[in-house]
């Protein structure tokens, strides 16, 4: 998964007491064993070298030999900057950052921020900061160099596509971000988007749950995309307010196959109605672990790609130095028994365009005809009168053609290309069609079903004729330019 400026992971804190080395005697002669090199180093050795600096260096070398990337190491008063972040507050410029092409990118920006008001866009990458060159840098260092004490400012190299690099001078400030973000959609469907799992995320849910019901809640959206998890005790608060109480979210299970149950224990604060929760190849951890439960339990509907796959369980272990250990110690399981870890939940409507998956989420809260319009020539498509900024239908040879994979993903099918075929497979509806590349000979649930023209690959796009979709029962309707395609609910 990419690095993000808000990072999240699952956590269940637990009770540690003592340093429980003690209890193996091969520890304690290991940790001799460390100290003796430690202080011979220190005392002896050519190049003078800090104890803290040969500290950090020796638990950094044991956790790499562990092979866990869930487990770290937070050296004294990091801890309180990981708890700040998952919670949504920190200091700084107020941009999330993913590193692509090798580049530290902004994903977002932060509405309110010294960033926004400086004009950070999107897309944007980061050159240098205060003059210094940040393109070697691991991206937690890029970060760290953004962060800082409200007041003082800073300069940041910002390379944008088709522009001159320039500079822009920032003040840091206190960064409050809202871990849930709610709106009415209309026609009774409620929205809740849950950025990151925080302290205070299960109530601010809760709070947000009641508003929506105020105005007559009748379905609801609940979009985990993009949440890399948080605390677990927030997860479980927030779905004890649909799943109502003593209901198990996840299993826990150790290293000798002992397994926990983790049951909810608040009163449901909406009656049953609807739901669809979105997720991604972003959704990680709690977020995968609430969705998974309510999957489970037939409570929502699962729509957008696969999820992460990070179905394990840290702790976070206090230690004498006033640092911190987050080790990994169970796999979670769902409610009925499924492990995710390394394999994701896999979503009931597989939706890859991200643009349709919050329409396609309002459509299964409330089924209805899907009517879909393309226009030749204009980068965009409307579902159900909403304006999509999407690839437009084209013209060729005096033949319409619209884009293959965003129509049938808009009619509620799943597409893929299928490499022994040469070509694309279209699920759904209890129907497979199987289309090959430079063939008019396509089959549908095994019945031979000649195409009106080849499928037509341009701009690195695949257009389909829109006659052949009459072939999965969708009306089709083509008037000059105009292209409508319906399926009924």
């Amino acid at each position: 998964m990419f690095i993000r400026l808000l990072i999240v992971l699952s956590i269940v804190t637990m009770t540690w007491v003592g340093p429980v080395y003690a209890q193996d005697n091969r520890s304690i002669d290991g940790a001799t064993t460390i100290g003796e090199v430690l202080g011979y180093i220190t005392h002896f050795h050519l190049k003078e070298t800090g104890v803290d600096v040969l500290v950090d260096g020796s638990i950094k070398g044991i956790i790499e030999q562990v092979g866990d990337p869930y487990t770290v190491y937070f050296p004294p008063g990091e801890l309180d900057i990981f708890s700040e972040e998952l919670n949504g507050d920190f200091e700084g410029v107020g941009v999330e950052l993913e590193l692509i092409n090798q580049l530290p990118t902004v994903v977002r920006v932060l509405e309110g921020t010294p960033a926004k008001h400086a004009g950070m866009l999107a897309g944007d990458s980061i050159i240098a900061v205060d003059g210094k060159s940040v393109l070697d840098l691991p991206l937690m260092e890029v970060i760290n160099e953004l962060k800082g004490k409200k007041g003082t400012q800073l300069n940041i190299t910002v390379r944008r596509e088709a522009e001159p690099d320039f500079q822009l001078s920032l003040t840091r400030a206190v960064i409050n971000l809202p871990t849930i973000y709610q709106r009415d959609l209309g026609n009774g469907v409620g929205y809740i988007a849950i950025d990151s799992f925080g302290m205070e995320t299960g109530e601010e849910f809760g709070n947000a749950l009641i508003q929506l019901a105020e105005k007559d809640l009748r379905a609801l959206i609940i979009d985990l995309r993009f949440n890399g998890g948080g605390y677990v005790d927030a997860a479980m608060e927030a779905a004890s307010y649909i799943l109502g109480r003593d209901v198990t979210v996840f299993i826990t299970e150790d290293r000798d196959k002992i397994q926990d149950l983790y049951k909810t224990e608040f009163e449901p604060v909406i009656e049953e109605i609807p739901v669809v929760i979105l997720i991604n190849d972003q959704s990680a951890s709690a977020a995968e672990l609430m969705a998974g439960a309510f999957q489970d339990y037939g409570i929502a509907t699962l729509v957008g790609t696969n999820s992460y796959g990070k179905g394990t369980v840290q702790d976070i272990i206090p230690l004498q130095n006033g640092g911190a250990l987050k080790m990994t110690t169970a796999y979670y399981l769902t409610p009925m028994g499924r492990s995710i870890d390394g394999i994701g939940l896999t979503p009931d409507y597989f939706v890859t365009t991200p643009e349709l998956q919050l329409p396609i989420a309002k459509t299964v809260v409330q089924p209805k005809d899907i009517v879909v319009k393309f226009y030749a020539g204009e980068n965009k498509m409307v579902f159900n009168e909403e304006d999509l900024s999407l690839q437009g239908a084209i013209k060729e040879q005096g033949n319409i053609y619209v884009p293959l994979r965003i129509a049938l993903e808009a009619l509620g099918y799943q597409v893929g290309w299928d490499n022994g075929l040469n070509g694309v497979r279209v699920t759904g509806k209890n129907q497979q069609w199987l289309i090959p590349k430079g063939n008019k000979d396509s089959t549908i649930n095994g019945v031979i079903q000649s195409l009106e023209h080849e499928l037509l690959a341009k701009n690195n796009t695949i257009f389909i004729s829109p006659i052949d979709l009459r072939n999965l029962g969708i009306e089709v309707f083509i008037q000059d330019e105009t292209v409508i395609l319906i399926k009924k609910k």
